[in-house]
């Protein structure tokens, strides 16, 4: 079920507007898209059910993503209908030490409702700030748009770096985040 034609995927959400996934899925050379779903407690993106739908149409291996809230509790952020990819950009300004405990509880509630660990993403600077030796056993995405690739201070292996927020894709009407598969890394560790 994993399309692992190519080791290029992309990430949208309500600001791509709406795609041309058919487009996407012959003329753009991408495998997978990771599509935002949900961010704290209430938000649900209004272009969701129609990525999720359209995408799969078009070949592409789906994945959804959570953008935590530091400042919303952990309880409102796991009742909902979450996904296995878990983007941590900001501590909300909550002390980091309660911040990552917060953080690994609802993490851990994830990894228990999907039977499987979730794909935690952040950038290079934020990981090196507050999650160094977090998050044991667990497969990152790396965001640095820069041309070298991430350096993490405690040297974890991450599975995928978004190298560009400024991608361009047929299909697709302005910028989108293109993440690209690294090492030995494969799609299919990610099946459900």
């Amino acid at each position: 079920r994993v399309n692992t034609k190519f080791r290029e995927g992309i990430d949208v959400s309500r600001y791509q507007g709406v795609i041309d996934w058919m487009r996407v899925g012959t003329e753009a050379n991408v495998s997978f898209v990771y599509i935002k779903a949900t961010e704290g407690s209430s938000l649900v993106d209004p272009t969701y059910a129609y990525n999720l739908a359209n995408a799969r149409q078009a070949g592409l291996s789906v994945g959804s993503y959570h953008f935590y809230r530091p400042k919303v509790s952990v309880d409102e952020q796991a009742d909902q209908d979450l996904v296995p990819l878990i983007d941590i950009e900001t501590t909300g300004g909550v002390a980091n030490d309660k911040f990552v405990a917060d953080l690994q509880e609802f993490v851990e509630r994830i990894a228990v409702y999907y039977g499987k660990k979730p794909l935690l993403y952040t950038y290079q600077n934020f990981y090196n700030r507050h999650l160094v030796g977090t998050f044991k056993g667990y497969h990152w995405v790396m965001a640095k748009y820069k041309d070298e690739e991430p350096m993490l201070t405690d040297n974890v292996d991450y599975m995928m770096w978004q190298y560009t927020q400024t991608g361009r894709l047929p299909g697709i009407r302005g910028n989108v985040d293109r993440i690209r598969l690294m090492g030995n890394y494969s799609l299919t560790i990610l099946e459900m």
